[in-house]
């Protein structure tokens, strides 16, 4: 079996703001709650465009940790596992328990429900994350031996999968715990894995050529439009399971890295991106912990009975202003104090503790 390698492995630029404004679109979805009775159609316009926009975070991680598990050099499947475990599963299970901890603590009792929330990847509605991760890691590991011809007809297949997932969802609505299973059903995510392994294999960058960026800027903006006109017509989407929504993303591959790059070229956007870049490696840590303690507890309390209570738009944007500029402190400051904790628990990329590349396979929804 042919194991083709990848080319040279240079430094991925635009994986860095893109980590950093992936993990705030996260936080801003977890800040949103539905709107109001009385809100403005155009405020509930901008909320939806937002939305749109906000919910490629979790495609665009994966399809950075796909780009990057290419260049993984782990000599077989059992060190890899055990590489993963350690960077993943390990602070994964550690703010579980914690979130467990919490939940018990505030409802001075312990249910069934929790439990099963627990054992779900649902004790804080984000974890499932990092279970998609794992499953996609291990189960895309013996693409790494396929011919470059071979993995691209894959990747064509998980695209035409995901798709037809996505589109099930969609037509077919689920709530409560079927829509638990489908956010941790691995079709729903596996191009965006997929596609940054191929990349990666036969590009060795995200630099796409003016013509591939072109049409994947104009699919973008009439993917938009479709997205707009048909949730006015017949209802928006939920979260992610919207054909319009999982375009949106695909084409945000391409397009994202692009912009990122046209921006770096000017003074006035290399400086603007720097917060971006500097929120990067405290990216995994920042989605272990914003929820519920930062984005939810204790932005409710800061915020809810506030001046802006009274505002939809002000609102949501306060929660998630509050909440997230929180959880962002508790990250840095802690890893701060105790550099090896952060690293350990809260996966800090730290250069002592862990090469850039392979820690970045660690960014968060």
């Amino acid at each position: 079996m042919h194991d083709a390698s990848a080319p040279h492995a240079e430094r991925i630029g635009e994986f860095d703001a893109l980590r950093g404004i992936a993990i705030l679109f996260v936080m801003f979805l977890h800040a949103y709650f539905g709107p109001w009775n009385t809100t403005p159609h155009s405020e509930l316009l901008f909320l939806h465009i937002t939305q749109l926009v906000a919910n490629s975070a979790v495609p665009l991680f994966l399809f950075m940790s796909g780009f990057l598990s290419a260049r993984d050099r782990s000599p077989d499947f059992t060190t890899l596992i055990e590489a993963r475990l350690r960077r993943l599963a390990v602070p994964l299970a550690f703010w579980m328990v914690v979130a467990l901890i919490f939940t018990v603590w505030r409802e001075q009792r312990l249910t069934i429900e929790t439990v099963g929330s627990f054992l779900t990847f649902n004790i804080a509605g984000q974890f499932y994350y990092v279970l998609v991760l794992m499953i996609l890691t291990a189960a895309c590991y013996p693409l790494r031996h396929l011919s470059n011809d071979r993995l691209r007809l894959i990747t064509i297949a998980a695209f035409v999968a995901n798709l037809a997932m996505i589109a099930w969802y969609e037509v077919y609505p689920v709530q409560g715990v079927l829509l638990s299973i489908a956010y941790r059903n691995p079709l729903v995510w596996v191009f965006s894995f997929t596609f940054g392994l191929y990349v990666a294999r036969t590009r060795g960058n995200v630099r796409f050529s003016p013509t591939i960026i072109a049409v994947a800027t104009a699919a973008m903006v009439l993917d938009a439009a479709a997205y707009m006109l048909l949730g006015e017509r017949s209802g928006y989407p939920n979260s992610y399971f919207g054909v319009t929504v999982f375009l949106f993303a695909a084409c945000g591959f391409v397009v994202y890295p692009a912009g990122l790059r046209a921006l770096e070229r000017t003074s006035v956007g290399h400086v603007s991106l720097a917060p971006f870049r500097a929120l990067a490696p405290y990216a995994f840590g920042i989605y272990l912990v914003h929820k519920p303690y930062f984005v939810g507890v204790l932005s409710d309390i800061l915020v809810s009975d506030s001046s802006v209570a009274d505002d939809y738009i002000e609102l949501v944007g306060s929660l998630f202003l509050v909440g997230g500029t929180l959880a962002i402190a508790f990250v840095v400051i802690v890893n701060w104090l105790l550099p090896r904790f952060g690293a350990l628990m809260l996966g800090v990329d730290q250069p002592h503790v862990a090469p850039r590349e392979t820690a970045a396979v660690r960014p968060a929804p």
